[in-house]
């Protein structure tokens, strides 16, 4: 839907604010109370306060003064609350260098506030086997 994707790429420029920042818990406030982050590493954080720990600790460290942005590429309605985001996030390095591209799939979901994430699950594409 053409208003699902508008908003939820909105709420993406918004997550990429607070990223600036290098605020894990601002970053963590754009998922729901029990949202769960399983991260490009395979680990999981299950609940906003987790999610704001992980972010806290990478920003404490590897990711110490990156950026990011997304490239939305598609939403999926699901229900009147709910949307499925599919794109892509680049996270920068303070010299713009790209330190990690990832594909990320997303559940959604609208509230009072906008949209914050259920379920995000940003990943690198495996290397086919020959």
């Amino acid at each position: 839907m053409p208003g699902h994707f508008d908003d939820i790429r909105s709420a993406l420029d918004r997550v990429s604010a607070a990223w600036k920042a290098n605020d894990g818990s601002a970053v963590a406030s754009f998922f729901v109370e029990d949202g769960s982050l399983i991260n490009p590493f395979g680990q999981r954080a299950d609940g906003r306060t987790a999610v704001a720990a992980m972010y806290s600790e990478y920003f404490g460290g590897m990711l110490r003064g990156t950026s990011t942005t997304f490239n939305l590429a598609s939403v999926r309605a699901v229900g009147d609350n709910y949307a499925f985001a599919d794109g892509e996030q680049a996270i920068l390095a303070p010299d713009g260098n790209v330190v990690l591209n990832v594909h990320i799939a997303a559940l959604l979901r609208r509230d009072a506030d906008g949209w914050r994430f259920v379920d995000s699950r940003p990943y690198v594409f495996a290397t086919m086997p020959s």
